[in-house]
């Protein structure tokens, strides 16, 4: 990662952290679905970010987060995790000729199929561990799935749209 996109990728990152704190901080649909928009910077991070910066990237955001919401570590853990499933989820889905290292992940550079499975497989595992390390109890599992696979569903639309916005750029 270069320094102006290190510099835009921590713009970035404060970006989101004060839009999640001061306007998602409360907002849900049916206390099913929680748009958690401070992972995008995790989710967009440039394909040759190295594991250790980004994990650490993760801690750092998902504990101002924790700090904010009260939760004890619970956003820093699942974003860690998140953070260090990237790699294989990368591998999961990559192409026959695979990736050009200085390539962003984004719609319009990894087309739509490819996209949206990375950005569902991301989310799903930071939400559903968020939600389950929440209920702290596996008699609440299905209610945690149901509410970590409805998150899931409205961070692809936000997200889509985020992504549709920056289409031209």
């Amino acid at each position: 990662m270069g320094s102006s996109s290190t510099f835009r990728w921590i713009l970035t990152v404060i970006f989101t952290l004060f839009i999640q704190v001061l306007f998602l901080r409360d907002l849900t649909i049916a206390y099913f679905a929680f748009c958690f928009i401070y992972v995008w910077p995790l989710i967009k991070a440039p394909i040759d970010t190295p594991p250790a910066y980004l994990m650490l990237g993760a801690f750092v955001l998902g504990w101002m987060v924790d700090v904010f919401y009260n939760t004890h570590g619970m956003h820093a853990f699942a974003s860690v995790l998140m953070a260090s499933l990237r790699t294989p989820i990368f591998r999961l889905l990559t192409p026959a000729n695979g990736y050009d290292e200085r390539s962003s992940v984004s719609l319009q550079e990894m087309r739509p199929l490819w996209f949206f499975s990375y950005l569902f497989l991301m989310l799903f595992c930071h939400h559903s561990v968020l939600f389950l390390l929440e209920a702290s109890d596996l008699s609440l599992l299905g209610i945690s799935l149901l509410r970590g696979f409805s998150s899931c569903l409205l961070g692809l639309l936000v997200f889509g749209i985020l992504e549709l916005f920056n289409l031209n750029k």
